[in-house]
């Protein structure tokens, strides 16, 4: 299969996962605490589709985990601050 439709593939399943959390982010809204469990459930989601994405390249480097990490926690915190204000 050419890269290109392997990386359109990647890519659209990714902004699908992001799509379905912020669906169900929204509608839990009343529920802040199942809201943080959905946000935490996209990151986790967030950091495998990351390793497993860069293992389908082949240039994973424990570098790049960190990177997924790193991003993902900051979305966290940004979520856990915008949900219990």
């Amino acid at each position: 299969m050419p890269k290109s439709i392997i990386h359109f593939v990647h890519y659209l399943s990714l902004i699908l996962i992001f799509v379905v959390g912020g669906y169900f982010f929204y509608y839990f809204r009343p529920f802040p605490d199942k809201q943080f469990a959905v946000a935490t459930a996209g990151a986790i989601i967030y950091i495998l589709w990351g390793v497993i994405h860069h293992l389908v390249e082949g240039d994973f480097h424990l570098k790049i985990m960190v990177e997924y990490l790193v991003i993902a926690i900051l979305g966290l915190v940004i979520a856990r601050g915008a949900i219990f204000r």
